[in-house]
Parts: structure tokens; C-alpha cells; sequence
């Protein structure tokens, strides 16, 4: 999609947004890109967050892709305003098994109020990427101004 931005400083709007979760510090995962309706988050394999089969664990997987869907939401908002999540389903479809992993958001339909991205997370090896899961996100406007 095409879209454009309503905030000419979106750019480090998202990249301040990103660093003040705690929870992608913990998992020490990295803003890898930001455009108009999209962002991608990297982070590589850490053994603290496997399942007990040895994959990336559904829940962390499910936390990047949520982050990467919101984020991907707020490129195309105003200033002063952000988003909370109101809804998402995640499919998971591989093991997350790979050296790193990528979590990309799109916009797919943006809205004043409500919009919906969709997720996708890869496993990055060297033979390329391997879908690992998808997320469907619903995501509310909020205003960000006291």
C-alpha cells in the first residue's frame, strides 16, 4: 500500500515508542525498519526464550508480532496520538527454529479510530526465510495528550 504519513516526525516517534518497552529490551529484539504502514523487528536466538522443544516460544513470537502490528499502526497516525491492541489472533505455522527472526507489521486497512494490520513472522536461515506465523491485529486510537 501507499499511504502517508500524518506525522512528518513519525519516524522518531516509533523509534522512541520501541525503546520504552521493556519487554523488547528484555527479549533484546531491534527495530530493523520503519515506513509508512510498516515495521520490521529483528532479534536473534536466545536459549532463555525457547519453548521446551526448542522453538521460539509462541508467546514471545506472539509479543513481537503484536509489536510490529501496533508500531506499524502508529506510522500512520497524528501526532499525540498512539494505540492500544483490542484484539488478535495468531496462527502459528512452523517451529521457530533459526539463528534470527524477523516480525513484519502492515497496515492493511487504517482507520480513525480502529485499524487493522496483519503480522508475519519469519526464520531467517541460510537457505532464506521460513514463515513461522501470522497475526491478524485489531488496534483502537488513543489519544496521547493529557
Amino acid at each position: 500500500m501507499n499511504y502517508q504519513p500524518k506525522n512528518p516526525d513519525y519516524i522518531p516517534h516509533i523509534q522512541d515508542a520501541f525503546a520504552r518497552q521493556g519487554l523488547m529490551q528484555t527479549f533484546r529484539a531491534e527495530l530493523q525498519g520503519i515506513s509508512p504502514g510498516q515495521v520490521v523487528i529483528e532479534q536473534d536466538f536466545a536459549e532463555g526464550l525457547l519453548q521446551q522443544h526448542g522453538g521460539l516460544h509462541g508467546g514471545v513470537i506472539a509479543a513481537l508480532l503484536d509489536t510490529a502490528c501496533g508500531l506499524s499502526a502508529v506510522t500512520l497516525l497524528p501526532a499525540g496520538q498512539g494505540i492500544l491492541t483490542i484484539e488478535f489472533k495468531t496462527n502459528f505455522l512452523s517451529p521457530g527454529s533459526a539463528e534470527r527472526f524477523r516480525f513484519v507489521g502492515n497496515v492493511l486497512k487504517p482507520g480513525r479510530r480502529v485499524t487493522v494490520s496483519e503480522g508475519r513472522a519469519y526464520a531467517i536461515g541460510k537457505t532464506g526465510d521460513k514463515l513461522i506465523a501470522s497475526m491478524t491485529a485489531t488496534m483502537m486510537t488513543i489519544d496521547l495528550k493529557g
